[in-house]
């Protein structure tokens, strides 16, 4: 990635600040003595700030002899001849154990931050079982697992078939645009099927499920089997919100809603801290964002108007099981092309529909639509020729996969067209977070429902209201936001807002820091120069490891 000027010029113009943190928060990474071996310790990637807490979330020290006598256990091997990491996410990583009869296994080892202990286990090992026996979809077998770290092993596990075929994220961008077009055409036949399940539960409980749609053998056999809840999402368990009774069961996707605000607003007003320094020192971060004051209130703003906004269609507010992270790299295909096995189920949740189902993440609706090139295309420069035929293929692919939802999955065509669902989905997604992340996205969504209040179907007037003051400080500051996720864009694949850097982008992201650093300095005179430059100085420790 070339460092261009136009993006320094944004940097000089808005984030002179950023470098400048605040005692406590500084990114100066801690000496202090972690055990490193790569088994239990994170090796994937580094943050530049923050990094000991970081590290400390993704370590997990466990027995590994036990572990390999669980696998050997599990499917009646006598001996581990192979015992190897072979991946990490941010919350799990993954070992392969080969066994001297030639038998593979893959173990799972939860991160401590991954979630509730033992729901989250017990909850992935139930879905993976749940979608691969009763929706039929391609997921691996468990073979063993354990939910509690009471165990030989001293960790929660699960063991599982190996995933057979390529990972898609591999292999996509050399696949031909046709084999594409079916790849797509199979993800909206696994999206049916876990739209196929509505459950009469809240969202989440802690109760036996009750199924509304189905054949009466399937409603019967999960009816029998299986419990919807407590909620794993991670956003209701950090924190001191593990210590809350906010984690269901809700009896409708309203309740849900209001669910999340009063936990915030119970949390802020007990436990946010506004003298605490940023843990992200560089996001963007609006005057509000260290008001308690001003959080409780915006939320206090959603609370009225949640049941004017929530949908009213009896099938977009069912529950039904979605799996959030439906990414190619948890998407694997065979030979021929057809996808083959779906991992990492830990996130998959009963969401009211018309909040959690989205579109697959290969497609980039950001694009103009384009389907086919311009009869100018052969005299364009390679830049723009690779750009445009970037925005036709994915023009052909978003145009199969709506083609195709409309055909198959006609419950997910209406979640994408139901009227200001992306707003509804974005005030979901930053209702739970204001005060750990940025508060400003939040208040800007409130801001659209109030000005489209009108189209939202209720001859009631809008519960709360903005003046023309707060219109304009919040029109003020979106500059400098829209700004920030310029930055934040044009640094995708090198660094991301949470200081987190893969191997191979490390250096770079180094450089980039550096770069930065000198922009704000060069913009600076006298104190506010050396102040500057001494509060900036992990930078250049950086640059020297």
């Amino acid at each position: 990635m070339a460092l261009d000027r136009g993006w320094l010029n944004i940097a000089k113009r808005h984030y002179l600040r950023l470098l400048h943190t605040s005692e406590g928060s500084r990114a100066m990474p801690s000496h202090r003595q972690i055990d490193t071996n790569p088994l239990f310790y994170y090796t994937s990637g580094r943050w530049l700030w923050n990094e000991r807490e970081q590290l400390e979330a993704r370590y997990r020290r466990f027995d590994v002899p036990s572990l390999q006598q669980a696998a050997c256990q599990a499917i009646g091997a006598n001996k581990c001849m192979s015992f190897k990491k072979i991946g990490e996410g941010n919350y799990n990583k993954a070992y392969r154990l080969e066994m001297e009869d030639g038998q593979k296994i893959i173990a799972k080892v939860p991160h401590p931050n991954a979630g509730p202990q033992v729901h989250t286990t017990a909850s992935e090992v139930a879905t993976m079982e749940f979608a691969r026996t009763v929706l039929n979809l391609p997921v691996p077998r468990v073979l063993a697992w354990s939910a509690t770290d009471q165990n030989p092993v001293r960790a929660e596990y699960i063991m599982m078939e190996e995933a057979s075929g390529s990972q898609l994220h591999e292999v996509w961008q050399d696949l031909p645009l046709r084999r594409k077009c079916d790849i797509i055409r199979e993800f909206v036949d696994v999206e049916r099927k876990l739209l196929s399940v509505s459950f009469e539960n809240g969202v989440a409980g802690c109760e036996p499920a009750i199924v509304t749609s189905g054949p009466q053998e399937v409603i019967d056999h999960i009816e029998s089997t299986y419990c919807i809840g407590p909620i794993t999402r991670r956003e209701f368990w950090e924190k001191q919100r593990s210590e809350m009774q906010f984690h269901g069961p809700w009896t409708s996707s309203a309740e849900y809603l209001k669910s999340v605000a009063r936990r915030e607003i119970k949390w802020i007003n007990n436990h946010a801290n506004p003298q605490e320094p940023s843990k992200t020192p560089w996001q963007y971060t609006n005057p509000q964002q260290k008001s308690p004051e001003a959080h409780t209130a915006l939320l206090e703003k959603f609370l009225t108007a949640i049941p004017y906004i929530t949908a009213k269609d009896p099938e977009l507010v069912s529950p039904r099981l979605w799996h959030p992270d439906f990414h190619a790299g948890n998407v694997y295909i065979d030979a021929q092309g057809r996808i083959s096995c779906i991992i990492d189920w830990q996130g998959a949740w009963a969401t009211p529909v018309f909040i959690g189902a989205n579109p697959p993440l290969l497609l980039d609706y950001g694009i103009d639509m384009l389907m086919k090139l311009p009869e100018n295309f052969k005299a364009l420069d390679d830049t723009t020729k690779d750009k445009l035929k970037y925005q036709v293929s994915q023009s052909i692919l978003i145009h199969t996969y709506e083609e195709t939802t409309v055909e198959k999955n006609p419950l997910m065509y209406k979640v994408m067209h139901h009227p200001h669902g992306q707003t509804l989905k974005q005030l979901e997604a930053f209702v739970g977070s204001t005060w750990d992340n940025c508060l400003f996205p939040f208040e800007e969504c409130l801001i659209r429902v109030e000005s489209e209040w009108r189209h939202f179907g209720t001859n009631e007037p809008c519960p709360y209201h903005f003046s023309a003051e707060e219109i304009r400080q919040h029109d003020e500051e979106a500059g400098t936001f829209n700004k920030s996720q310029e930055l934040w864009k044009e640094l995708q694949g090198v660094l991301t807002d949470e200081g987190y850097a893969s191997n191979e982008s490390f250096s770079k992201a180094v450089e980039i820091l550096g770069d930065l650093r000198e922009v704000g300095l060069s913009g600076l005179e006298g104190e506010d120069r050396r102040s500057f430059d001494k509060e900036t100085r992990w930078v250049l420790d950086l640059r020297s490891h």
